[in-house]
């Protein structure tokens, strides 16, 4: 994964992602869609956990919405940073090859791919028996719609907020097992230190299919909703739908 924009930048990563968006706050409108999701349950949805939820851009917005949130994500610092935005918010740090949470949820998300960071059928298997266990009401898993991308990418990609200024380089090779090799280069330039960072950085993910989802999360669990996009009005389309949102009742 990007070990780099979760650790090390962490600071510059709210801005890295609306840059390579090419959206800002859009975190907004995907809360917003969750909710949703929670009120389409028949039973009151009432804690939910946010798996890889990095600084807590979702959980933020829920907690201040009324549902008990908790962030579970590997980074320290961006869990440090969730932990600012909203003391209320619950922070576990921790992989999902090795989740271990004894706590059950009424609901879990795992959004913007972050799914796709797990590279080994052993961790799968785990963290998705984990959610069997673990979850009683509702999973959502967000992706890509990788089916959509070419084999090999590149895009530059310009930002900038009130602290800094970014230029972002992406490439990527996408081969036909649905692993996708990216390669970063940032440059980053510090409006207050009058200073410019160019860091190198990369990520692999192994995007899964519905039918993946569906074996792995087991009988117990049904596919309620597929969808393209943050609407419930917006039906997944494997050859248009820009996301792949895969919407779990229990």
């Amino acid at each position: 994964m990007k070990t780099k924009i979760f650790t090390n930048l962490v600071d510059v990563y709210e801005l890295w992602r609306e840059t390579t968006l090419e959206k800002k706050h859009n975190e907004i409108r995907e809360t917003e869609f969750i909710k949703k999701i929670f009120h389409q349950q028949t039973s009151t949805i009432q804690n939910v956990i946010d798996l890889g939820g990095g600084i807590g851009l979702h959980a933020n917005l829920l907690e201040t919405n009324g549902y008990d949130s908790t962030v579970f994500d590997q980074s320290k610092k961006a869990l440090s940073i969730a932990k600012k935005k909203n003391v209320n918010i619950q922070t576990v740090c921790g992989s999902f090859e090795q989740i271990h949470l004894a706590k059950q949820y009424d609901a879990a998300i795992c959004m913007w791919s972050t799914l796709s960071y797990i590279h080994t059928e052993k961790g799968r298997v785990h963290f998705y028996q984990w959610m069997n266990k673990n979850i009683r009401k509702i999973i959502i898993l967000e992706q890509a719609n990788f089916y959509r991308y070419p084999a090999t990418f590149h895009k530059v990609y310009y930002g900038e907020n009130n602290q800094h200024t970014i230029k972002i380089t992406r490439n990527w090779q996408l081969n036909k097992k649905n692993i996708k090799n990216t390669q970063y280069r940032y440059e980053i330039y510090s409006k207050k230190k009058h200073t410019i960072r160019i860091i190198k950085d990369a990520e692999k993910e192994h995007y899964l299919s519905v039918d993946q989802l569906k074996k792995y999360l087991g009988d117990t669990w049904h596919l309620r909703y597929l969808l393209g996009d943050y609407s419930l009005s917006e039906k997944y389309n494997k050859n248009s739908s820009k996301r792949m949102i895969a919407v779990f009742y229990r």
